[in-house]
């Protein structure tokens, strides 16, 4: 099991017995969290929105007396804290749990500076979360803004808080820059390998590449 603490990595040897119970601790906890948190809506919008104001007003800024940690997704609950992408983490695992595709990733400007955002998928299409600031995206009719629409202009910011953030913090990452996703097919990331059968098709393309697992 890898943890980075302060931007090391350790290496933690676990038996296997254990790390396969740890594995479907955290499954079954996950389960239970977006049930607690989702279960008493009705539409895949509804409770990815529920989760995005959840994951916000939940999950505290990393404290700066207090080390970052980098371990499970699980873990961020667990302490209540966390640093920009532990926070992306647990959103997009947590969507993924109500049977929602979603992933984070960084966005780069042409000045090299970057931000991260979760991308999520709707019936319409990838939709734009940054549950760190509290700030999604809707189109002029008032939905979501897909990624298409974003590409279009179509798009403006909706704040959960009060935050001095604009629609000009994001244009130089997202407008023409954010990816035209079909499906996520055979890539599989850290959101999506949580549960037991994600994992084992994750691990089997790992055996089959030859390529060495980015997380363990």
């Amino acid at each position: 099991m890898l943890q980075g603490v302060d931007g090391k990595v350790l290496k933690i040897t676990l038996p296997l017995y254990l790390k396969v119970l740890n594995f479907y601790d955290r499954h079954l906890n996950y389960k239970w969290l977006a049930r607690q948190i989702t279960g008493h809506l009705d539409t895949g919008e509804d409770k990815i929105l529920r989760l995005f104001h959840w994951t916000h007003e939940t999950i505290k800024p990393q404290p700066e007396s207090l080390p970052v940690m980098d371990g499970h997704p699980w873990d961020v609950y667990v302490r209540g804290y966390g640093c920009v992408d532990n926070i992306h983490d647990l959103f997009s695992t947590l969507c993924n749990y109500i049977g929602v595709d979603a992933f984070f990733t960084r966005f780069y400007a042409r000045d090299t500076s970057s931000i991260n955002l979760s991308i999520v998928r709707i019936k319409r299409g990838w939709v734009v979360f940054d549950p760190y600031n509290g700030i999604y995206f809707r189109n002029n009719t008032g939905d979501l803004a897909t990624i298409e629409e974003i590409n279009e202009q179509n798009w403006h910011i909706v704040k959960l808080s009060q935050t001095d953030i604009s629609k000009a913090n994001y244009e130089q990452y997202i407008v023409e820059n954010l990816p035209r996703i079909k499906r996520l097919g055979s890539s599989l990331m850290r959101a999506n390998i949580q549960s037991p059968i994600n994992r084992l098709k994750f691990q089997l393309h790992i055996w089959l590449s030859g390529k060495r697992p980015l997380l363990e």
